[in-house]
């Protein structure tokens, strides 16, 4: 059981592999690849898990994934069927599909930097209209333009002084070991974070005892499962906090959280303010 190794096709790419999304079939899975990636969101909203970090990503947002660090994009439920569906630009490249050293070379500076930082992914949130034209014009351009695309993109996205994503601490294990284990353990998570979601059936998806099942997660994610679990609760919190309608104990409950002491203490400790802090400050912002 192993996570899952993506390879894109030979006859995906000549050197660089270049997408437009509009449903996520490609991404809800916990897995790796030797390519770099580097994505666009325009429009879809939900969760991305890399390392050992869960991040909320919306429309603008752009992310660049380092070689063989694990991910998996949960897209919201409306996102899933029907319409709005997504619409995300896909790059993906290998890191020296240039060559060994063309990155080395001193006027490519700024670029080997941004490569050699994607290895913890790097996140920028709020991009301006001069990004979706940068992606298109990588989707559409032909032959060398394409390249020199992908460069330009790369070159003003480490100007943008994007922030790290994964820890330092965070541990690049046997992957190849962990696919449908991890896969099971992350669906299962997925499908019921809003309900109680017991150690013990995680363990048992996982076909190992409790203990043993916290140590390995931990070392997978960096968090125990209940922080991992905590942190998809709190991300659904947020999102209902900045467009729902519900009162603060409807958005407690709906979260997954037993009680509102529990849900404030816990919101408050993952986002350094409390829940009715946080949803002022965004209706200040709207």
């Amino acid at each position: 059981m192993k996570i899952k190794r993506l390879s894109l096709q030979d006859s995906f790419h000549k050197s660089l592999h270049v997408r437009r999304d509009t449903y996520p079939q490609h991404h809800q899975v916990w897995h790796y690849h030797d390519e770099v990636e580097f994505i666009y969101i325009i429009k879809g909203t939900g969760t991305l898990f890399v390392g050992d970090c869960i991040q909320t990503i919306v429309p603008g947002n752009c992310v660049l994934i380092g070689s063989n660090l694990p991910h998996y994009w949960m897209f919201d439920e409306n996102y899933l069927i029907g319409d709005p569906r997504i619409d995300c630009i896909v790059i993906h490249f290998h890191p020296h599909f240039l060559g060994e050293n063309f990155f080395q070379i001193k006027e490519l500076k700024i670029l080997n930097d941004c490569l050699l930082a994607s290895g913890r992914a790097l996140f920028l949130a709020d991009t301006d209209k001069r990004w979706h034209s940068l992606f298109h014009a990588i989707l559409e351009e032909e032959h060398v333009l394409k390249i020199t695309g992908l460069l330009n993109a790369l070159y003003y996205f480490q100007k943008e002084n994007p922030h790290s994503l994964v820890s330092k601490n965070y541990a690049f294990l046997n992957h190849s070991l962990d696919e449908k284990r991890m896969n099971d353990v992350i669906q299962y998570i997925k499908q019921n974070y809003r309900h109680k979601v017991e150690l013990q059936e995680l363990a048992a998806l996982a076909r190992m005892t409790k203990n043993s099942f916290c140590r390995y997660f931990k070392q997978k994610t960096g968090k125990t499962p209940i922080q991992f679990v905590s942190e998809l609760r709190v991300s659904h919190a947020c999102k209902l906090l900045k467009s729902s309608e519900l009162n603060l104990k409807e958005i407690c409950f709906d979260s997954g959280f037993n009680s509102f002491v529990n849900f404030h203490k816990i919101f408050k400790s993952i986002t350094k303010t409390s829940p009715k802090q946080y949803q002022k400050r965004h209706n200040k912002h709207s």
